[in-house]
């Protein structure tokens, strides 16, 4: 059987897309669940070198969609169950997270995750310097003295940075900045 290499680097770009499209809002929507990133991080590659190395087909980009949000929550909450007895994983997950088996705050964590995608993309749009402020406030939960010490600036220069990422967030999401004020909310206080 000849090689197709045609074939290697279309497989290749398909799965330079998945991984463009998924594993980001993969990863926050499993850290949603685990409260860990290095963990979330694990699941998903996991899930995602299952679907590769079972070579799993999908009708449509919804049905793949479905399928890889439903395989990292499986493997989020199996992650859980692996660290503890039940009785504390149960503990914890109602703690942490009530709602989470009830059909609807799933839906709500996948559209936290999409919105999450497209907040990443839109801060890789603002320039360097903001961008890196934004990221600290937002994705590290970092405050405007530890970005101050982090970056070697001044308070007032994060808080300038942290006004220009709002204005130019606003302006590139706009059709969906009602949503992503209510998540961007604590980063611009």
């Amino acid at each position: 059987m000849p090689f197709d290499v045609h074939n290697l680097q279309e497989e290749r770009k398909r799965w330079e897309l998945i991984y463009e499209r998924f594993y980001q809002p993969l990863c926050f929507f499993s850290y949603s669940i685990l409260n860990d990133q290095q963990k979330a991080e694990d699941v998903v590659q996991a899930v995602l070198v299952k679907l590769w190395q079972e070579q799993i087909r999908f009708e449509d980009m919804q049905h793949m969609h479905n399928y890889l949000y439903k395989s990292v929550r499986n493997a989020s909450v199996n992650e859980l169950n692996a660290e503890s007895t039940h009785s504390r994983i149960l503990k914890g997950l109602g703690d942490r997270n009530p709602e989470l088996y009830r059909q609807d705050d799933h839906f709500h964590a996948i559209v936290r995750a999409e919105l999450y995608k497209h907040i990443l993309d839109a801060a890789s749009q603002l320039p360097d310097k903001t961008s890196e402020v934004f990221k600290l406030a937002f994705f590290e939960q970092k405050t405007n003295p530890e970005i101050a010490e982090i970056l070697d600036i001044s308070i007032n220069t994060v808080k300038v940075h942290k006004n220009n990422a709002k204005k130019a967030l606003q302006r590139i999401l706009k059709d969906l900045y009602p949503l992503v004020a209510l998540i961007l909310w604590k980063t611009f206080q």
